[in-house]
């Protein structure tokens, strides 16, 4: 593997909380015997705290130069496709398209300011994606435009990475598929040439008496 340029390991809050929750599902469910009602809800914060433990359990994230690591499984920035995310602020769950048709989920359990640099970063560094519908370019082109309508500076846990829009700036949808805009430009092409064809001067028969 090449060097890591940074790491994102699991938020502790989620093995706290896990723990916690499954403490407290516990001592409900002591009761059921006498309330129902506690047994549901024991059963009901077993099962969530059973889902923060799995979490807090996902593999760390090594962003590289050329590739970044889930766990054991590496994948090319060349090979990303697509970014789409589930809006939520965490964990992060993107729904990743690579080449050939291949699909994966990719989940990050972090504390929201970690969340970001890392979208920042699989963003910055998806050079051939578009994230969320939008081409990279076209994210990026309206990223700059965003920033310079006002930007603020993230806390110090995040010194040195992305700056926040506080613009009325909205992100770009993506109006056209990636076909209907390799068509388009297709066509203006060929408009472009018949065009240049249209418009030569014949210095000899000018309308000009």
């Amino acid at each position: 593997m090449e060097p890591c340029v940074e790491t994102f390991l699991p938020s502790r809050w989620y093995t706290r909380a896990g723990w916690f929750t499954l403490a407290g599902a516990a001592g409900l469910s002591a009761f059921g015997f006498h309330l129902p009602i506690c047994l549901i809800l024991g059963v009901v914060g077993t099962a969530f705290a059973l889902v923060l433990l799995w979490l807090s359990s996902r593999p760390a994230i090594q962003v590289g130069v050329t590739q970044f690591n889930s766990g054991e499984r590496a994948i090319a920035w060349r090979e990303v496709k697509e970014v789409n995310r589930v809006r939520i602020l965490s964990p992060l769950i993107l729904r990743i398209k690579l080449t050939n048709s291949r699909r994966t989920t990719l989940i990050y359990p972090g504390e929201v300011s970690r969340v970001e640099q890392l979208v920042h970063l699989l963003r910055k560094n998806s050079h051939l994606a578009t994230f969320d519908g939008v081409a990279y370019r076209d994210y990026w082109t309206w990223s700059s435009m965003a920033g310079l309508h006002g930007t603020k500076q993230l806390g110090p846990a995040q010194s040195g990475q992305k700056l926040l829009p506080k613009s009325s700036l909205e992100q770009p949808v993506r109006m056209l598929t990636q076909e209907e805009e390799d068509e388009i430009e297709r066509m203006y092409q060929k408009l472009k040439a018949v065009g240049s064809l249209d418009f030569r001067i014949d210095p000899y028969n000018s309308d000009e008496d």
